[in-house]
């Protein structure tokens, strides 16, 4: 599967922005679930902040290596 650099770069600086704002509004507010809920909601919040964080990382730096030519 090819996707373009543009489109990491985008879905990535989204999946990260609404990861991090899930987790500073959850520590602000206080949002609770319940205990087998809870863990899954925030390891699922977690992995998708990760995996916004690396395709916007791995779009920066094919972006980069783009313009120098190779």
């Amino acid at each position: 599967m090819n996707i373009s650099t543009q489109t990491k770069i985008g879905v990535g600086s989204v999946l990260s922005t609404f990861g991090a704002l899930a987790i500073v509004l959850s520590m602000l507010l206080e949002w609770t679930a319940p205990r087998p809920w809870g863990f899954l909601i925030g390891f699922g919040v977690g992995v998708l902040t990760g995996l916004g964080a690396t395709l916007a990382i791995v779009g920066l730096i094919e972006r980069r290596r783009g313009s120098q030519g190779a």
